[in-house]
């Protein structure tokens, strides 16, 4: 692991010199070579067993991300962005696993040593909305993940995809609905629907009749389109 997720800048990738434009870095060099580099991290994330290891490969793409976009190479940028999704995925099911193990402590039971000692997400230098985020990409089935990953209409990103894999949220109820549900429902509430419109006015001012005449219309013309809609 550590041969593998070394310091892009002048330190190791799988073991040699990692310097920008020379054929070792994997952003440069033949096709065939950085698939292997990159076939080789892919099996570094699958073998990872600690957030800290997954951590370092992720921060390590990231620099390959920026380093192919300094040489406008695009097919290098985007294989080093799936390494980056890839390792955050993996990590968000590192800190789930963590986070179950720690919930299946009963209340009275005591830590033992070791579970005092774990370290914490500022320890492993990971932010909360990063450990939410990465554990949302988690969550996202296989087949949706990898379909992100090779769509080549758009550079997939960690927000994006969670995005597009979230839950549809229902639009908000706006107040003149509620209003108009509420009034409707008077209407039947109250009895007035059963009632004759004549026994109603017959209280009315003068005043008051003129404007129910004149609103009473245009309210219905604006029920009905109602009525056409459902």
């Amino acid at each position: 692991m550590e041969d593998l997720v070394q310091s892009p800048c002048g330190d190791q990738v799988n073991g040699e010199p990692s310097v920008i434009g020379s054929a070792n870095h994997p952003c440069s060099g033949p096709a065939e070579s950085r698939l292997v580099r990159y076939d080789a991290m892919v099996r570094a994330i699958d073998a990872a067993f600690e957030v800290d290891e997954v951590k370092d490969i992720r921060d390590q793409a990231i620099a390959f991300e920026v380093y192919a976009r300094q040489a406008k190479n695009t097919e290098a940028e985007r294989k080093a962005c799936e390494i980056r999704l890839r390792a955050e995925r993996k990590a968000g099911k590192l800190l789930k696993q963590m986070e179950k193990a720690k919930g299946a402590l009963r209340p009275g039971n005591t830590a033992s040593p070791r579970e005092e000692e774990t370290p914490t997400l500022a320890d492993r230098g990971v932010s909360k909305k990063q450990s939410s985020d990465w554990q949302k990409l988690a969550d996202i089935p296989e087949q949706e993940f990898e379909a992100a990953l090779t769509d080549q209409t758009a550079k997939p990103t960690t927000a994006g995809i969670i995005r597009a894999n979230e839950e549809p949220k229902p639009n908000p109820v706006s107040e003149e609905a509620l209003w108009l549900w509420g009034t409707l429902c008077d209407f039947e509430r109250e009895g007035l629907l059963e009632k004759d419109p004549r026994e109603i006015l017959s209280s009315m001012t003068p005043k008051m009749l003129d404007e129910v005449h004149t609103l009473a219309p245009r309210v219905a013309t604006w029920l009905k389109k109602i009525g056409k809609l459902s």
